[in-house]
């Protein structure tokens, strides 16, 4: 998907609670992430809340399909043995 068409996506759908970077990514490895265009950029950010453990890297692919098939996700006002 296009820049134009995600921005157009984000305005509609999204709260317009702050202002995002002019910049889309289809993929990530490691410390590089690409836009739809095939410029690779390097990931100096992470998330926000979120651990930076790099993208795609073949430990946490597995460890997180694991963890989906056991469960995905609980609200923190419940136990969960992960």
């Amino acid at each position: 998907m296009k820049l134009a068409e995600l921005q157009e996506l984000e305005a509609r759908w999204a709260m317009q609670t702050y202002a995002r970077a002019p910049v889309a990514f289809v993929r990530g490895e490691g410390v590089r992430l690409w836009d739809p265009e095939g410029r690779e950029y390097l990931d100096f950010l992470a998330g926000i809340s979120v651990c930076s453990v790099g993208h795609c890297h073949p430990a946490v692919v597995e460890a997180v399909r694991d963890q989906v098939g056991t469960l995905t996700h609980a609200s923190n006002l419940y136990l969960t043995e992960g």
